[in-house]
């Protein structure tokens, strides 16, 4: 009896033990949640988080297109800098209701320590990601950068090698 009653209690020790301990973000993801609440979206999950660095040749590729095509910024400054992504989901986003699910997921691009940009995804009933990104605010690209022909022609102008 004795050794039934120290497994239960041994489990219930590493059970609790385990939902209790709450996820210690990074600095990064720290400063992108507060970016969110600060912008009204409330933070349900945190997704994960990354780096990557562009290079001229990437923004031709997808999907860092249609990434770039939802920035209020130009990458300029930030060829062959490390920018820093940082995912959640959240709710009390435009993108909330798309998909009737409620919920939107944002990724959020950081550099020395402060937001610059990211995009949104509306959430489908398949709990994946859906269609081409949205600005981190929700707006599509046309909202963000006019006719998207007329910005796609300028953007190839301006870094196309």
């Amino acid at each position: 009896m004795k050794k039934y009653l120290f497994l239960i209690v041994t489990l219930l020790l590493v059970v609790s033990g385990c939902t209790e301990k709450e996820i210690k973000l990074s600095e990064n993801a720290n400063i992108a949640k507060s970016y969110l609440e600060q912008s009204g979206y409330q933070v349900i999950s945190f997704e994960g988080e990354s780096s990557q660095e562009f290079k001229r040749k990437d923004l031709f590729t997808s999907p860092n297109l249609e990434f770039w095509s939802v920035q209020y910024m130009e990458p300029d400054e930030y060829f062959d800098k490390e920018i820093n992504t940082v995912a959640f989901i959240v709710e009390n986003h435009p993108l909330d209701n798309i998909f009737e699910m409620g919920k939107t997921k944002v990724t959020v691009w950081i550099v020395d320590n402060e937001v610059i940009g990211g995009w949104s995804s509306p959430i489908s009933k398949n709990h994946d990601e859906a269609g081409s990104p949205y600005a981190l605010d929700g707006k599509t690209v046309e909202e963000v950068k006019g006719d998207h022909s007329d910005w796609l022609e300028e953007w190839k102008n301006k870094y196309k090698d």
